[in-house]
């Protein structure tokens, strides 16, 4: 094992040296994917995940391990006088341990996920003119993405501080070099709109040139490397319907889920099969932090074919995600249909069914903070692992083949699937006679029909599928469900008669 210190700190070597043995056991958790980053006693403890094998190999022979990297470009960056958590130490061995001072800044650029830049117009040009100094300061980041950009303000000065800076380079930047800087940052056309001409005035360069750039980048970029917390610059909108029935613990668990999505849905359709006034209660309670509304029918047995139909009857958006009430979505869920979302096709995604001890156990904390959709995390909580965990992967590549390899069909599943509305109502919705079993099946047969078909997502945009019973299916109406699927397929139909 081998210790960095910063001599400021040399009387915390004791506590340093016996780290590694008494990280879990210490302070709060505040990050947790691959790495962990635990706040303890004012100071920032980062580990980080034991490397691959040519990780490692890279490490002993090509570059220097990442707490490293990032304990030295932290020094760097200081005496250029760029703000960072002031390093303490670095521990090299099987895991790596970067500490720092905690930063007393408490906000990030993911707070303009939800694409608003009004009333914050001088954050955007504050932090311009900083990436500008940055910039002619030779220095940077690799990484210059929201959650790694920390401001406040104290007084009547905004202060930045960048994180996770292992990923550096220091040399000269060009203007145009420095354009392309701000190509992973969230937001919609105005903030760079802002942005750019107060960075052109700091580094003297064309203001339009330095838009174009900017945009170009980004458009080059998110082409090339989709990504989970991706804010487009909206060229449609999108929704979301829930279909529920007198379930309101459930339905709220998903509402949990829907407030921290990265690409927040323009609406959330309640489409209600003749819930009780709890559901309404709910609902009311959420419409302050969601954009929901409300369709309801009175309870004449299951009719979700008819309450989904008057849902996309009352939808604005231009693109619709269908889940179910007991369907909790990860963070980036919305952002995978709205990435994804291609004229001539639907998508197609999968749910992970949750045992019935766990669904009812699952806090707003564990949803909300992610750690429901973590293998690890469920592993511990009492779920076994099944290869269906898989679909909770986030590793992109190894997403896209499971999606490409997968024997299942690109089906319209209605606990996750989407498509645009026009196409929904060209197909005039779904068929009315069916009640419970395969109502979903036909009504993408129709779209098969009419030659729009589905893209896999079965992998990489998964639900966490709540446990619950389902008294209201029985055979008879089964069995009618699979004679109606298979008249509209042998007849290749695009519609039905009976439905919008």
């Amino acid at each position: 094992m081998r210790i960095v210190l910063n001599p400021k700190y040399d009387h915390l070597r004791g506590w340093i040296e016996q780290l590694p043995h008494t990280f879990d056991n210490q302070g709060k958790v505040i990050y947790e994917e691959r790495n962990q980053i635990r706040l303890i006693d004012g100071l920032c403890v980062k580990r980080y995940c034991s490397p691959r094998w040519w990780n490692r190999l890279a490490y002993a022979f090509l570059r220097k391990p990442k707490a490293q990297r990032a304990y030295e470009n932290a020094v760097k960056l200081l005496k250029s006088g760029i703000g960072t958590p002031e390093p303490v130490a670095y521990i090299l061995g099987s895991n790596d341990y970067l500490v720092t001072v905690t930063s007393s800044l408490t906000r990030n650029f993911y707070e303009f996920r939800d694409g608003v830049i009004a009333g914050k117009e001088d954050i955007i040009c504050a932090f311009a003119r900083f990436t500008a100094q940055l910039h002619d300061a030779g220095i940077k980041h690799l990484d210059y993405s929201p959650g790694n950009i920390l401001f406040d303000k104290k007084g009547d000065t905004w202060h930045f501080e960048l994180v996770d800076i292992n990923r550096m380079r220091f040399g000269k930047v060009s203007p145009k070099e420095g354009c392309y800087n701000f190509c992973r940052l969230w937001g919609k056309r105005d903030f760079f709109e802002i942005l750019s001409p107060a960075y052109a005035e700091a580094r003297h360069m064309d203001k339009d040139l330095c838009l174009k750039w900017i945009l170009e980048a980004r458009a080059t970029f998110w082409k090339k490397h989709p990504h989970e917390h991706f804010v487009t610059d909206d060229t449609f909108s999108i929704g979301v319907i829930i279909s529920t029935y007198n379930n309101p613990e459930w339905l709220e668990k998903v509402f949990w889920g829907l407030q921290e999505q990265t690409h927040p849905a323009d609406e959330i359709i309640i489409a209600d099969d003749g819930s009780d006034g709890r559901t309404r209660e709910l609902i009311t309670k959420y419409s302050h932090v969601l954009p929901l509304r409300h369709v309801w029918q009175e309870d004449k047995g299951f009719r979700k074919t008819t309450i989904l139909n008057r849902a996309v009857q009352n939808a604005q958006s231009d693109y619709l995600i269908f889940i179910d009430q007991d369907l909790i979505p990860r963070n980036d869920f919305v952002s995978q249909h709205y990435r994804h979302a291609q004229k001539g096709h639907f998508v197609s995604g999968g749910a992970i069914l949750l045992p019935e001890a766990l669904s009812h156990a699952l806090t707003e904390d564990d949803i909300r903070s992610g750690n429901a959709f973590s293998i690890k995390w469920l592993k511990q909580h009492g779920m076994p692992w099944n290869w269906k965990m898989s679909k909770l992967w986030r590793n992109k590549a190894v997403c896209r083949l499971l999606n490409y390899l997968t024997p299942a069909n690109a089906s319209w599943n209605g606990g996750n699937a989407s498509t645009w509305r026009e196409y929904i109502l060209s197909a005039k919705g779904f068929d009315t006679r069916m009640r419970y079993g395969a109502e979903d099946r036909e009504f993408g047969q129709r779209l098969e029909n009419a030659g729009i078909t589905g893209i896999q997502l079965r992998y990489g945009t998964p639900l966490l599928h709540l446990y619950h019973q389902r008294p209201y299916r029985n055979e008879a109406d089964w069995k009618e469900n699979i004679a109606i699927w298979q008249h509209t397929k042998q007849n290749h139909l695009t519609r039905t008669n009976y439905g919008l």
